[in-house]
């Protein structure tokens, strides 16, 4: 909970200033404060988003307005303890719902509604959930709607067909769906996700469909694997039984834009040898050409 609020105060006022953040140093000065409270038997440490609200409210705009902070509670716990006690606690509270208050902004989540639905319902529930239940829960409840939207969003990523546009013949995306080609027997598709097990069964789903749904005879396909940059277990299983299926269908599969990083996945799951390293390229054009040639080397009788 606390590196979540902390995180989350940080960067909230980072961005109003325009400063930049650095979270590992934020969780150092965590850890070292909290470890030495743990040893002085005080209170935990925090970065509290209504406290630090209300020293930007005072005009803190550096470490100096901390150390303001420290001599000033040291002289009131030296000093004023006993007037303090008449403090009726109904005090504090609402000068810290004045706060929280101030920190809620509509027109961020007019603004987060406009351009993401899916983002402002999020929100919306998080505050609700804080409301009725509390800062923790909350803060949980975020946390798990926020992976399972990721996760949605990884398990039905955006697919596309490279398709020629223009006179110059420049590649454009068009939303993968059936009946689409790059050319005549040859067909470029993008996955805009990392390849897992959630997913790769949808990654083998769609290209089938484009070979079933194309208007002429598919002989290459290639893969733009720019945003592709891992594949696990699951997904090297159901690739090469792709790679098996294409090939009994006299179907060539070729991968433009391999990063290091993906090769390096690939030889680990021994798909280097399914795939065939001469059938993977650094960049699309000279995977393009090698599917164009194998294509034309296919027709010549």
């Amino acid at each position: 909970m606390i590196i979540t609020q902390s995180a989350a105060t940080s960067r909230s006022f980072a961005t109003r200033f325009n400063e930049a953040l650095n979270e590992n140093r934020d969780l150092e000065g965590l850890w070292i404060a909290n470890a030495a409270a743990a040893l002085s038997g005080t209170f935990t440490v925090n970065g509290s988003p209504t406290q630090t609200a209300m020293a930007v409210r005072s005009g803190a705009r550096s470490q100096i307005a901390q150390l303001t902070f420290v001599i000033v509670t040291l002289l009131v716990l030296l000093f004023f303890t006993g007037p303090l006690q008449y403090l009726p606690q109904c005090v504090l509270a609402a000068i810290v719902f004045t706060v929280a208050i101030g920190m809620v902004e509509i027109r961020a989540l007019l603004a987060i509604r406009r351009e993401s639905p899916g983002e402002f319902w999020l929100a919306l529930t998080t505050a609700v959930i804080v409301l009725a239940a509390g800062v923790e829960q909350g803060i949980l409840m975020a946390i798990a709607l926020s992976l399972f939207r990721h996760v949605r969003h990884s398990y039905a990523p955006h697919t596309a067909v490279l398709q020629p546009f223009g006179a110059t013949g420049a590649l454009e995306s068009v939303p993968a769906h059936g009946g689409l080609e790059t050319q005549p027997g040859l067909i470029i598709f993008r996955f805009c996700a990392d390849l897992f097990y959630a997913n790769s069964a949808r990654f083998s789903r769609d290209v089938i469909t484009l070979l079933n749904d194309a208007p002429h005879p598919v002989r290459c396909i290639v893969v733009e694997c720019s945003p592709i940059t891992d594949i696990d277990y699951s997904a090297a299983e159901d690739l090469r039984a792709l790679l098996k299926s294409l090939k009994q269908r006299g179907v060539r599969m070729f991968f433009g834009r391999v990063s290091p990083e993906l090769k390096a996945d690939m030889n680990r799951h021994r798909l280097v040898g399914a795939i065939g390293a001469e059938n993977l390229f650094e960049e699309l054009h000279t995977a393009l050409a090698a599917a164009r040639q194998s294509i034309q080397t296919a027709a010549t009788p």
